[in-house]
């Protein structure tokens, strides 16, 4: 069991250190959008696209791809700035016009406000009870490790088949002092009263 947190614990860090992918398409004419419900949902809270319905974390990946490359690229040889409706995308960064960071682009989606859903329809300020039942795929156990003072991130193991890892959901509160993770049972209830913070989706993160 040891070992298994310690490898996931590695995993869960390593994750920020990853990148994007490498085929870059054309910008569509519209926001991206999903019928799919979520708690979280609320009325005019979409980023970028005030009003419009919820944006899909995947969707924005495959249309802003070519800026996932940031970590990779000199300043000079990045893409120039983009709009995306009413924000400005450069470097990874999905930025809204009064400049707060909306998303980071990687080998994923780092969410960082409401009104983006990532691949199970959560967003943040749902709560881990929701995000539970919505993970149908073979899974290994819910781990849980600290992040910073007052979050803690939480996210599946992958099955030892699998080659990519599962999104990550950072939630409020910390684990009690004195414990580094938790795993399995004792994650999931940790995780299921905590309201998801942030987000940080895995579109094809190791």
């Amino acid at each position: 069991m040891a070992g298994m947190v310690a490898s996931s614990t590695w995993i869960l860090v390593a994750m920020a250190a990853c990148g994007g992918g490498t085929v870059t398409r054309a910008p569509s004419p519209a926001p991206p959008t999903t019928g799919r419900s979520t708690p979280a949902a609320s009325a005019n809270t979409t980023p970028c696209f005030a009003g419009g319905r919820p944006l899909v974390a995947d969707e924005i990946h495959k249309r802003l791809e070519k800026h996932s490359w940031w970590w990779s690229q000199e300043e000079p040889d990045s893409p120039p700035p983009e709009a995306f409706g009413s924000c400005t995308v450069h470097r990874g960064k999905i930025r809204a016009a009064d400049g707060t960071l909306v998303a980071e682009l990687s080998c994923g989606v780092h969410i960082l406000v409401r009104g983006i859903r990532d691949d199970v329809g959560i967003e943040i300020g749902a709560r881990g009870a929701d995000v539970m039942p919505r993970w149908t795929v073979p899974h290994g156990p819910l781990v849980c490790i600290g992040n910073g003072p007052d979050q803690t991130r939480c996210r599946y193991d992958r099955p030892d088949d699998g080659d990519t890892d599962f999104t990550t959901y950072i939630v409020a509160g910390a684990l009690d002092t004195g414990t580094d993770a938790l795993t399995g049972a004792a994650a999931e209830s940790f995780f299921s009263s905590r309201e998801v913070v942030e987000i940080q989706h895995s579109v094809w993160c190791h």
